[in-house]
C-alpha cells in the first residue's frame, strides 16, 4: 500500500518548485493579454485613422474606419489569446522537462507541413486580406461563388451569412476576386421603360421631382448622397423607350433605396398619365366539347 505521507511530501515539493512557477506563468500571461488589448486597440484606430483618404463624406470614412478597427482588433485579440496559450504550455513543458519528447517529434511537424500547403496558403491569403482592407465585418460581399453579409474575418477563413440566412465558411486560399458591395457608397440604379410617343422632356421633370422629393424625405435625406435623377436615354426596344435613372446612396443602403425608388416613380408617372408599356400574353381556352345527349 502507498506511503501517504511520502505522497503527501512529493506533491508538496512538487508545488514548492514547480507549482510556483506554473502559477506565476499562469498570472503573467493573463496580465499581459489584459494590458496588450487596449495598447493593440489604439494601435489599429492609429493605424486606421492614417489609412483614411479624402472620401466625399467623413461619415463614410469615420463608418469604413470603425468596421476595420473591429475586424482586425477581434483577429488581433484572438491572436494574442493563442500567444499566450502556447506561452503557457512552453513554460509547462519546460517545468516538466518535457521539450527533449517535443523536439523528437519534429520529423512528424515536418511532415504536416507538408501535407498542409492548402492551410499555410489559406493563411497567408489572410494576412494579405487583412493588411489590403478588403472587406470587413458587416459588409455585403461575393467571394469564391458565395454571396452575403461578412460575420467573422479570420486568418484562414470567412465566414458569411447569404440571404437565406445560410452561413458559408469560404478559405481564404480559395479567394481570388473579392467584390465588396457595401464599400463607402453604392449607385442605386432604376430602369423603367415609357411607350413610344411620350414627352421625354415632361418625363425627365418627372423623374427629377421624384429624385429631389426623396432627397427631401427626412427618412432618406440621411442616406442618399445625390438625389436619383434620369441618367440617360438607352437604345429603342420594342416595348418602347428605355430610361436608366440612378443617384449615389449609402452602401448599405443600396438595395432599400433602389426598392423605395421603384416604388416613387410608378407612382409618379402612374400619377401623370404616363404608359409604361409591357407584354401581355394570352392563353387560348380551347372550346369545350359538345354535349352527349
Amino acid at each position: 500500500m502507498p506511503d501517504l505521507t511520502d505522497q503527501g511530501a512529493q506533491l508538496a515539493r512538487f508545488l514548492e518548485t514547480s507549482g510556483v512557477r506554473l502559477l506565476v506563468a499562469a498570472v503573467l500571461a493573463l496580465l499581459a493579454f489584459r494590458a496588450a488589448r487596449p495598447l493593440v486597440h489604439r494601435a489599429v484606430v492609429g493605424i486606421a485613422e492614417r489609412g483614411r483618404g479624402d472620401g466625399d463624406d467623413d461619415r463614410l470614412e469615420l463608418e469604413e474606419a470603425r468596421k476595420r478597427v473591429e475586424t482586425v482588433e477581434a483577429l488581433v485579440s484572438n491572436v494574442l489569446r493563442l500567444a499566450v496559450v502556447v506561452l503557457f504550455a512552453v513554460v509547462a513543458l519546460t517545468v516538466f522537462d518535457l521539450l527533449p519528447v517535443v523536439a523528437g517529434l519534429g520529423l512528424f511537424a515536418a511532415a504536416l507541413t507538408v501535407a498542409g500547403q492548402d492551410i499555410i496558403r489559406d493563411y497567408i491569403m489572410g494576412v494579405f486580406i487583412l493588411l489590403e482592407g478588403q472587406y470587413s465585418k458587416g459588409d455585403v460581399i461575393a467571394v469564391a461563388g458565395v454571396d452575403g453579409t461578412v460575420e467573422d474575418v479570420g486568418l484562414r477563413r470567412t465566414v458569411l451569412r447569404d440571404l437565406s440566412g445560410t452561413v458559408h465558411s469560404v478559405s481564404n486560399g480559395d479567394i481570388r476576386v473579392a467584390s465588396n458591395l457595401t464599400r463607402y457608397y453604392a449607385r442605386v440604379i432604376v430602369d423603367v421603360t415609357v411607350a413610344f410617343g411620350t414627352d421625354l422632356e415632361r418625363v425627365t421633370r418627372i423623374i427629377d421631382d421624384v429624385g429631389l422629393a426623396m432627397a427631401d424625405d427626412p427618412d432618406w435625406a440621411p442616406r442618399l448622397l445625390e438625389p436619383p435623377a434620369l441618367i440617360r436615354i438607352g437604345a429603342f426596344t420594342e416595348l418602347g423607350v428605355p430610361l436608366r435613372v440612378g443617384g449615389r446612396v449609402r452602401a448599405a443602403d443600396r438595395f432599400t433605396a433602389a426598392g423605395e425608388l421603384r416604388k416613387r416613380l410608378l407612382a409618379a408617372l402612374q400619377a401623370n398619365q404616363v404608359e409604361i408599356p409591357g407584354v401581355h400574353r394570352f392563353m387560348p381556352v380551347p372550346p369545350a366539347p359538345p354535349a352527349v345527349g
